[in-house]
């Protein structure tokens, strides 16, 4: 199963191949200004709102028990020094992620021309089996919504830690119960914010990769199965392209071109030697 990469024919794009590193950017880095940045405390007093409004019970037993998603685990801010919440600790670490955006497409019209120098670059395949690279803690495809996920996660959270979390009746569970939700509840969070876009993004069928910090990683050139050029791919590019993958190690390499489809608005492939 291949994944790939847009890139224009580049200096950056040839010493990809040669030094055999992808760069994984920080949120900040992204085209989109909500990937990965959508506030997550903001979205949690959103829904303690809702909860609060219809908290009908004279103890208040939802509003205590949405307060606990945030307030029962305190931080330090790394900018002030000030004491925080899990949701505003949380934000602080996905913005130092690294993240690597793929797709499971070569043929998309809007891809070749957003990211590929308009149809002039080319698009690297590689093989998701042998892609393995350092650092790499979640991965997968991206979902698409027409809103985010956060108020939906929360009241669901509120209601599976009032399953155990029951003060008023004495009730007393286990600590690894606690600990078994504070991960989950980290890992849904986190999940919601990196692995969850737009549905306007949804033609891009996005993979993407998060290792622990921003950067180059290296990959392995086995990895790299085809590289797909563009309609305009320039012939001198083609020429570079053909001298890198001269090396022995590149040897396995398939080179394939997109062609327009006569009768239709879409692209197909046609064997490329170079």
């Amino acid at each position: 199963m291949l994944v790939y990469k847009y890139r224009n024919c580049a200096q950056r794009t040839w010493e990809l191949l040669l030094n055999r590193k992808l760069f994984f950017a920080t949120a900040e880095q992204l085209n989109d200004p909500l990937d990965s940045s959508i506030d997550i405390d903001a979205e949690y007093e959103r829904a303690k709102k809702l909860v609060c409004e219809s908290d009908d019970h004279p103890d208040g037993r939802k509003s205590f028990l949405i307060f606990l998603l945030d307030g029962s685990h305190r931080f330090k801010d790394p900018a002030s020094g000030k004491r925080i919440g899990l949701n505003k600790a949380l934000q602080h670490f996905i913005q130092s992620l690294g993240i690597l955006s793929l797709s499971r497409t070569p043929t998309d019209a809007l891809l070749w021309s957003h990211y590929a120098e308009g149809h002039c670059g080319l698009c690297l395949g590689f093989d998701l089996d042998l892609l393995e690279l350092d650092g790499v803690f979640i991965k997968g495809d991206i979902e698409y919504a027409a809103r985010p996920p956060y108020v939906d996660l929360f009241l669901k959270m509120t209601e599976e830690l009032g399953e155990f979390v029951r003060p008023w009746e004495q009730h007393k569970y286990p600590d690894e119960h606690g600990d078994q939700f504070y991960t989950s509840q980290l890992s849904r969070l986190m999940r919601a914010n990196l692995l969850v876009k737009s549905e306007k993004w949804k033609y891009e069928e996005e993979y993407r990769m998060i290792t622990s910090r921003a950067g180059h990683r290296a990959f392995s050139p086995k990895a790299l199965r085809e590289v797909v050029l563009g309609t305009r791919t320039r012939e001198s590019d083609r020429e570079t392209l053909a001298n890198i993958l001269r090396h022995p190690d590149y040897a396995h390499v398939q080179v394939r071109s997109v062609r327009h489809v006569p009768g239709t608005f879409e692209f197909g492939f046609v064997d490329q030697d170079v």
